[in-house]
């Protein structure tokens, strides 16, 4: 009979050596890149108070959609796959009359296409929604957005907990309740508008680039850092992305929500009832009693000017006799805070636009008035042809890898299951890729 084989000891001794070296190595470069990055949040697991609800954490989703748009149908699907609850008010057919509404002045006008104003009446068309329907926040979306399939599983919860870091939910008796604190976002008194959709908060205008930004830029700003694994790689970025991530000399998967400064687009924004108050009212109204408001062309340059207004109110806001930049009228100070809106920004985004025209270029098509590319869709273009996905989004919906048919129950249920619960990119060899990349995050 043949003697057990026993293994040589020096084997072992080798073996647990190297493992002790790793753990200690990563360990070390973990304490290493927090120290460099003291704004970071480390990559904690999820706790039950970070899950998402339907609703991401908002009162509501609601999208910004006209009856029969063609872009609602791949909305809906994606939102079905990752069990995400949207609202779609119905939305009037806007007719030349408000348009002569919207552009009423004595003055020659050389404001907003007939595209942008049927997009700026859709947005107001929502914000009353919101108001009517006493919720305390909305999450805001047009109806072309793309996003990750593990936008509630992952993205959300890390975003919301970096959200909460800067912007500290109200006191709330969770022992006496049973039930979580209701702020997923932080106390909705301390912030008006969060920026978590959008084509670049580049800290500066741009054209053909970038330009002149620097690390001290990002470091001058409230912010905080966090890993967030669903980030595409740096050189999957957009190309302004990347080159702004560059110069803020961040690492890889690496998301910054910080103080807006020169945020573009309305893709996907969150608000509170005194925001949209005021974006009803006063700053960024669907009349013209300041053409100033208007000549900034369309709805989302107003609401960029708004947060430009409101970026010296701090946020969190100390109470009124020691708020440095409180609203200029002494008798609204009860009720808004900042002479503009205190805006946060998500960098990258979680919501882009889907590749391809949007509808305030179709519009101008139909009228005869077409307008150019924007820069940044012409400086993506290219990258989300090659990589069958939108500018920022690492396992998005557009490639339409996700569809389903009408009634395939059995498909949604399997889609819902390995895409969304699961987060599953079931998309050619990607999978074997983003298995390795998520077990080196939860080693982490």
């Amino acid at each position: 009979m043949l003697a057990p084989r026993r293994r040589p000891v020096h084997l072992l001794v080798t073996v647990t050596f190297f493992t002790l070296l790793f753990f200690f190595y990563r360990k070390a470069a973990r304490e290493i890149y927090h120290a460099q990055f003291p704004g970071s949040t480390r990559s904690k697991s999820l706790t039950e108070n970070d899950r998402a609800n339907a609703t991401l954490g908002f009162g509501a989703v609601v999208v910004v959609s006209k009856d029969g748009s063609s872009r609602r149908p791949l909305l809906l699907q994606a939102a079905n796959v990752t069990n995400i609850l949207l609202t779609i008010p119905s939305q009037p057919q806007w007719t030349d009359e408000d348009v002569k509404k919207f552009n009423s002045s004595e003055e020659p006008r050389t404001g907003p296409s007939i595209g942008s104003i049927y997009a700026w009446l859709g947005h107001h068309n929502v914000l009353r929604w919101f108001l009517d329907s006493g919720l305390e926040t909305v999450l805001i979306l047009e109806d072309d957005v793309d996003f990750d399939i593990q936008l509630r599983s992952l993205q959300i919860p890390l975003a919301a907990r970096a959200a909460r870091s800067k912007i500290p939910p109200a006191p709330w008796k969770s022992t006496l309740t049973g039930k979580p604190n209701p702020h997923y976002w932080g106390d909705p008194a301390h912030w008006d508008l969060l920026y978590l959709g959008h084509c670049g908060d580049y800290f500066k205008p741009i054209s053909h680039g970038v330009g002149h930004v620097r690390a001290d830029d990002l470091a001058a700003l409230p912010h905080e850092l966090y890993v967030d694994p669903t980030m595409p790689a740096r050189a999957d970025l957009h190309p302004f992305t990347a080159s702004l991530f560059d110069a803020f000399r961040l690492p890889e998967q690496t998301r910054a929500f910080h103080r807006s400064q020169f945020p573009l687009c309305t893709f996907g924004y969150a608000v509170t009832r005194p925001a949209a108050e005021r974006l009803l009212t006063d700053l960024a109204p669907a009349s013209n009693p300041s053409a100033e408001r208007h000549l900034a062309g369309a709805y989302d340059v107003a609401i960029l000017r708004a947060c430009r207004e409101g970026e010296k109110t701090p946020s969190p806001t100390p109470p009124r006799r020691r708020n440095p930049h409180p609203h200029p009228n002494p008798a609204l100070r009860h009720k808004f805070a900042s002479p503009g809106l205190r805006c946060w920004s998500l960098n990258p985004e979680l919501f882009h636009h889907m590749p391809g025209s949007s509808q305030i270029a179709q519009i101008a098509i139909e009228a005869e008035r077409p307008v150019g590319t924007p820069p940044v869709d012409a400086a993506g273009a290219e990258q989300a042809r090659a990589r069958n996905e939108t500018s920022n989004i690492r396992c998005g919906f557009w490639s339409g890898a996700f569809a389903f048919g009408e009634g395939d129950s059995s498909r949604l249920e399997y889609l819902r299951e390995e895409v969304g619960r699961k987060g599953r990119c079931l998309k050619g060899g990607r999978e074997r890729r983003w298995a390795a990349r998520w077990a080196g995050w939860w080693a982490s």
